[in-house]
């Protein structure tokens, strides 16, 4: 069908998306769910946190959540990329990179982020991360605990070392090159954490573990694994700002956060959900914001039919 037209437009089929396609397949609203199938996470070798599928592969969970929103006969899913996003007079429209344009009078954006492994200047990174260093304690943490870690970062040092202790109490500040707080730094020794200070020359690593953080002066410092402080990461796609979404201002850990709680933007029936919103959600999390989102946006909806209905109808 050309230009078919929706109820609801999903881009992005990250856990976000996934929950949100469920919810609007149950609540029988016509959905356009655009997923490329190219995930931030797909770099890990397994998912943590998400009760029943612990452990699981993000490939796994994308698969059953495909077979699962079969039975949902409103929701098509939509195996492309989107290559254009446009605001109209009462809805959207996105078009595919096959050349397919959709509208409908909501959007929801679920594309996540992009890691930049470039902006973190740790050599030897691309052959570690997602296997032994990582971004998230919550997603990985528990099957590192008691290890020898690395805190690799500076900024974000204050909250993040607190944090880490659950998991470990071997942990050595590694803030290649870049100078701390005085008040952190002097916070960190008293409370005993090892600050290396020095530009790191290479991470080594033997299949994918970290064995030694190798700084400039050339010292070898024995490590098992590691934890990336710094927010290196941007959004995979412009689609909220090309569409007039204004970003509020950074929390603590460095992140803007495009929407409100419940997923609502300035612009009228433009919503967006997961890491596309906070930088990074957690599984859990982008699965209860997304689901969340439209089942209020469901209600809107049939409130508006409600309305829209004769008085004899009612």
């Amino acid at each position: 069908m050309a230009n078919p037209h929706y109820d609801l437009i999903i881009i992005g089929g990250g856990p976000a998306g996934q929950s949100a396609a469920l919810i609007a397949g149950r609540t029988r609203m016509k959905t356009a769910f655009i997923n490329a199938e190219n995930p931030r996470n797909f770099v890990t070798t397994a998912s943590h946190g998400f009760l029943t599928r612990d452990g699981a592969h993000p490939s796994e969970l994308l698969a059953v959540a495909k077979d699962q929103l079969r039975k949902y006969p409103t929701v098509d899913y939509i195996a492309d990329s989107v290559s254009d996003v446009a605001r109209l007079a009462e809805e959207f429209s996105a078009t595919t990179a096959q050349g397919t344009t959709m509208t409908a009078p909501r959007m929801l954006i679920a594309t996540g982020h992009r890691d930049n492994l470039d902006q973190l200047d740790l050599p030897g990174i691309e052959d570690v991360y997602g296997k032994s260093v990582y971004p998230c304690p919550f997603c990985d943490g528990y099957e590192h605990a008691d290890a020898a870690l690395a805190i690799f970062g500076h900024g974000a040092i204050k909250h993040f070392v607190p944090m880490m202790r659950i998991w470990s109490r071997n942990m050595i500040v590694f803030t290649n090159g870049n100078s701390l707080d005085a008040k952190v730094k002097a916070e960190l020794q008293t409370k005993g954490v090892p600050i290396e200070e020095g530009k790191v020359a290479n991470l080594r690593s033997t299949g994918g573990s970290l064995t030694h953080v190798v700084l400039d002066d050339g010292r070898e410092i024995a490590r098992q694994s590691g934890f990336v402080v710094e927010e290196f990461s941007s959004p995979a796609t412009d689609f909220a700002e090309r569409l007039g979404v204004i970003a509020q201002e950074e929390n603590d850990w460095g992140m803007s956060e495009l929407a409100a709680a419940p997923g609502t933007t300035n612009i009228p029936g433009l919503y967006v959900v997961g890491d596309a919103r906070t930088g990074f959600a957690g599984i859990a999390a982008a699965v209860s914001e997304g689901g969340f989102c439209v089942e209020m946006m469901a209600h809107e909806v049939a409130m508006e039919r409600w309305a829209a209905l004769p008085e004899d109808s009612k």
